[in-house]
């Protein structure tokens, strides 16, 4: 049968277990466990394996990747069972080999984001998504009904395609970099409108992460499809690489305003400084839209801003919030999640009391200054305190941010524009059911809505600037 040939194959071995290669199988939910994600095939789930449960087997996966980040190869291959078809092709040597070559490039770990499981056939599949500073992976491993694993994959995340609603002949595209004036230069690109026209214009703000300029996660580049969108309808985009992705520097020791905020106002400078810009606006996704009032708060020439999946509240509410989410997508919360989540828990009373040490970056974040400055940071109230226009968008299927607890409070508190996109993940990308984090794996582009909507509003067509 399809899936079974596809959890015996192996990069040019067929009719075997060791899966070391990508596989391009894209997770989806079955109809039996609509919280799960197994490999994409027509036939239906079978029952739960009659070996280890679930739950253990997601503790098992949890523990056998720590084995491989910290290089504990010879671990990893003594302490846990394998079928027969596996044992006769990995050894030590080759799992360091699968596992490097698998996350070179992708800078220092970070953190297991989740792990989930469903069945299919006779198997149990988890997929553990491992973060990384410069990106993540999916490592997937397929256990037998006796718990033994009998396949280990990559999962191909794809390749990304430009959006359909992207009108090349509508704009040019200019490579410029930023001068941040300490010896870091930031990579940028100007999305320009064609014509001789004035138009208005707009600089992108990443969320959190060392991200590019195009806020790449896995395929996607959201932030080139809005970009290209929004260039599409007459408005010029300024976006650039973050300077924790693209200069030497130790995120540890940078305050959120060096972060984010100073290279985000240096970037509207440069874009007001375009011939045929008139007005310059600044749009955030996820913490660059918290940072919006920030940005606009500190420099009077921005016309407005537009906050994409803006948390309301306090990161340190958010991030356990999240992590209690993304544990409980299989409807069960083990005994090692709980110590998880008492871990995260200890950490937010760190940050609280200020009490982080130095060079800790806790959840793979900024260090000591930058948590200090978000402690002291009020958005609702920054917010409350600006006389220029702002709009508000929410995907409802974010589970990020939240829409009753932070878009619903942007929207008791502070005038503006709202909108919010019922199929729409944190990622403002279209979907089905419960969202997960694979989602964000899975090539896929901006919705137009998104963008036609920020175009209108940044023209001043619908209630705009």
């Amino acid at each position: 049968m399809q899936t079974r040939r596809r959890l015996l194959q192996t990069a040019g071995v067929t009719a075997s277990f060791l899966l070391v290669g990508c596989s391009s199988d894209e997770p989806t939910a079955t109809e039996t466990d609509t919280s799960t994600e197994t490999p994409t095939d027509t036939e239906t789930a079978s029952p739960t394996p009659a070996g280890p449960t679930a739950v253990a087997l997601r503790d098992r996966t949890r523990a056998y990747v720590e084995r491989l980040v910290d290089g504990e190869y010879t671990t990893a291959i003594e302490e846990y069972e394998y079928t027969d078809a596996v044992t006769q092709q990995l050894d030590a040597a080759t799992l360091e080999s699968v596992w490097t070559t698998q996350t070179e490039g992708l800078g220092e770990y970070v953190e297991i984001a989740t792990v989930q499981s469903a069945t299919q056939q006779e198997f149990l599949v988890t997929d553990a998504v491992v973060r990384f500073t410069g990106g993540r992976v999916i490592i997937r491993l397929v256990y037998d009904d006796a718990g033994r694993i009998a396949g280990i994959q990559f999962p191909s995340a794809g390749t990304y395609s430009p959006p359909a609603y992207a009108d090349t002949s509508a704009f040019t595209a200019q490579s410029l970099s930023l001068d941040t004036g300490d010896g870091c230069t930031l990579p940028a690109e100007l999305t320009l409108p064609t014509g001789d026209d004035s138009v208005p214009g707009v600089v992108l703000v990443h969320g959190s992460g060392p991200l590019d300029m195009d806020s790449t996660v896995g395929p996607n580049k959201p932030f080139r499809d809005l970009a290209m969108g929004l260039a599409s309808n007459g408005v010029a985009v300024l976006r650039y690489g973050k300077r924790t992705s693209a200069c030497n520097v130790d995120p540890a020791a940078l305050s959120l305003d060096a972060t984010v905020t100073d290279d985000a106002l240096t970037a509207a400078a440069t874009l007001c400084e375009q011939e045929r810009v008139s007005r310059t606006a600044v749009v955030g996704h996820s913490l660059g839209g918290m940072l919006v009032p920030r940005l606009l708060a500190r420099d009077d020439s921005l016309a407005g801003g537009a906050m994409l999946a803006a948390p309301a509240r306090p990161l340190v509410e958010l991030i356990p919030e999240q992590m209690r989410y993304l544990l409980s997508l299989d409807g069960e919360i083990s005994d090692g999640d709980e110590r998880r989540l008492a871990s995260v828990e200890e950490t937010i009373t760190r940050i609280r009391n200020g009490t982080l040490d130095a060079g800790e970056r806790p959840f793979g974040l900024g260090g000591p200054a930058y948590w200090q400055e978000l402690q002291a940071y009020d958005q609702v109230a920054t917010a409350g305190d600006l006389d220029r226009p702002l709009y508000f968008l929410q995907g409802e299927r974010d589970y990020q941010v939240s829409v009753e607890r932070d878009f619903g409070r942007w929207q008791e508190t502070t005038p503006g524009r709202f909108d919010a996109y019922p199929s729409l993940n944190h990622l403002f990308v279209s979907g089905e059911g419960q969202s997960t984090p694979n989602e964000y794996f899975r090539p896929s582009n901006v919705a137009e809505g998104v963008t036609t909507d920020l175009a209108d509003w940044v023209r001043g067509e619908t209630g705009g600037y």
